[in-house]
Order: structure tokens, then C-alpha cells, then sequence
């Protein structure tokens, strides 16, 4: 599977340089396995840098997004929701937190752990 897309410079062309790339574009990927490009097979051990525990492509994930954005893909954190609502129980049953915080951002975030310290 070659592709003929000068990925590199299309990145540095439209892509503010915020990052140091490593030289690999990766196109698809399965559990905790991931392709390039070129086909290469990879093992993936960043896990989106910690934002993908449940790998690749992984079929309950899938599911259960898939359904609920049949439902509702987004709701503002001004309206009640109750998935948004049944995960924060799930969340202070495992971690014996009290209540938990969904921000909006970054910056909101940030603001809460200054508050909270």
C-alpha cells in the first residue's frame, strides 16, 4: 500500500510546528496494533499518550460511541445528561472521590485545580 502523499510536507505546510514528529504516518489501526502508510506493523505502547486506553478500533468502544451519538453526540455542561451522570457515579464508586468535575477545557481545568489546591 504505497502512498504517494508527501505527508512530511504537507504536515510543516498547514500544521503549526508544535511538536517533534517522529518519522511515521500512521493510517489505520486494530487493538493495540497500528499501520503505516507503507503497511509497516507496529505495536502501539503510547496509547494516544494517555488518551487511548482501550487501543484501536476496539469493538465495545466503537459500539457504545457509535449509540450514543445516535442519541446525543454533545451536550452542553449547562443541561443535565445521564450518561454524563451515571459515568460520575462510576468514577466516585472507583476512586472513593465525593464528586467529580467534567470541564470544558484546558484552561477550565487548570482553573479548578488552583481552586481545589
Amino acid at each position: 500500500m504505497n502512498n504517494t502523499i508527501d505527508f512530511e510536507k504537507q504536515d510543516k505546510e498547514y500544521i503549526a510546528n508544535t511538536y517533534g514528529r517522529f518519522n511515521v504516518c500512521f493510517q489505520k489501526g486494530k487493538g493495540s496494533l497500528l499501520w503505516d502508510v507503507e503497511g509497516k506493523e507496529y505495536i502501539d505502547l503510547g496509547s494516544g499518550i494517555g488518551v487511548t486506553a482501550f487501543g484501536v478500533d476496539d469493538d465495545e468502544w466503537t459500539d457504545a460511541v457509535t449509540k450514543q451519538s445516535h442519541a446525543l453526540n454533545h451536550i452542553s455542561n449547562l443541561y443535565y445528561s445521564l450518561p454524563q451522570i451515571e459515568l460520575a457515579k462510576q468514577l466516585c464508586a472507583k476512586t472513593g472521590m465525593k464528586k467529580v468535575f467534567f470541564s470544558n477545557s484546558g484552561a477550565e481545568s487548570n482553573e479548578c485545580a488552583i481552586k481545589a489546591a
